[in-house]
């Protein structure tokens, strides 16, 4: 998934998708309103607020989504085709095969341990050269089943996602060489680093990201992207950037690099199903998640435009 850059490009590339005729009928399936003209903007504002329904964390974790909500067959139909046209179902390869970065985003256990493994393999077979690898977590406290599973894949405890993420990224790339740790944490603006150098000399960069609402919750995707974008000093104009994750999310996720990493880097996303790398690691999504996720990439469609056109207005203003 290579995401658009320019704001004429990105009001293409999501009205493609939340066009789609199966967007409408889920909607339709759920009680609301047929789309009325092409206003893009009126119809993804009401798509937005009409997901609200699909909202099964209610501000908790992706691991506490509940639903006792059951579903026609018509509407299971209905979300499997809108979660395959937004690439919800795809495990993509990489666009390139070299890369100034590697991202491998944060998450629950099964997709850092994933997602970790994953890159090293790009990496180990030579399918995809990079100036460095950077796993980008927050501090959420582990929940639910990762508290039963993390033993079984890891040899130390681990008590919140950075940890988690930096063991996985240790036991994927071959427990690589500690060079450093930093950061800061106070509990306002809570941030680490850990810089490692592969046997090979490849760079790997664990960061555990401050959060934007640091008294509400942890830091979300977003709030990784920023300190990546705004305070690592890792990236420059022009560079290029493989983001892994997991194929459920990569819809929301590549947009949300594209708009928080800025028009002057290339991002490529690929989604991985956990399951495949291991199969130990897999995971019944049920149409609830899928919904859920369908909702996030809404949510972030918006955020895009509305990033966007502001952009497009400053430059509009300049000229």
């Amino acid at each position: 998934m290579m995401p658009p850059r320019t704001g004429r490009e990105c009001r293409s590339w999501v009205a493609e998708r939340v066009f789609l005729p199966d967007l409408e009928r889920l909607v339709m399936a759920f009680g609301g309103c047929r789309r009325h003209g092409d206003d893009l903007d009126a119809w993804l504002r009401l798509l937005v607020e009409f997901s609200e329904r699909w909202d099964f964390r209610a501000g908790r974790d992706r691991s506490h989504i509940v639903s006792d909500e059951a579903l026609t067959p018509g509407q299971q139909r209905l979300v499997e085709s809108v979660a395959e046209a937004f690439g919800m179902f795809h495990t993509a390869q990489p666009e390139r095969d070299h890369y100034h970065h590697i991202v491998i985003l944060g998450g629950l256990l099964r997709g850092c341990i994933a997602r970790s493994e994953h890159a090293a393999r790009l990496v180990a077979s030579g399918t995809v050269t990079a100036r460095r690898v950077i796993a980008l977590s927050g501090f959420r406290s582990l929940a639910g089943d990762e508290l039963e599973q993390a033993p079984s894949w890891l040899d130390e405890p681990v008590r919140d996602e950075f940890e988690l993420m930096a063991a996985g990224v240790e036991r994927a790339f071959g427990r690589p060489e500690l060079l450093a740790c930093r950061g800061q944490h106070d509990d306002f603006r809570r941030w680490a680093v850990r810089d490692y150098r592969t046997a090979s000399g490849l760079p790997v960069h664990v960061v555990g990201a401050p959060s934007s609402q640091p008294r509400v919750r942890p830091a979300n995707t977003p709030d990784t992207y920023a300190w990546l974008a705004g305070e690592s000093g890792w990236l420059s104009t022009g560079d290029s950037i493989l983001i892994v994750t997991t194929s459920i999310y990569a819809p929301y996720q590549g947009v949300d690099a594209v708009r928080m990493l800025g028009p002057g880097v290339d991002v490529d996303v690929i989604g991985i199903d956990p399951g495949r790398v291991d199969p130990r690691l897999q995971q019944d999504l049920s149409a609830q998640r899928y919904l859920q996720e369908i909702r996030s990439a809404l949510r972030s469609f918006r955020a895009l435009l509305a990033a966007t056109d502001g952009l497009e207005l400053q430059r509009a203003v300049v000229q």
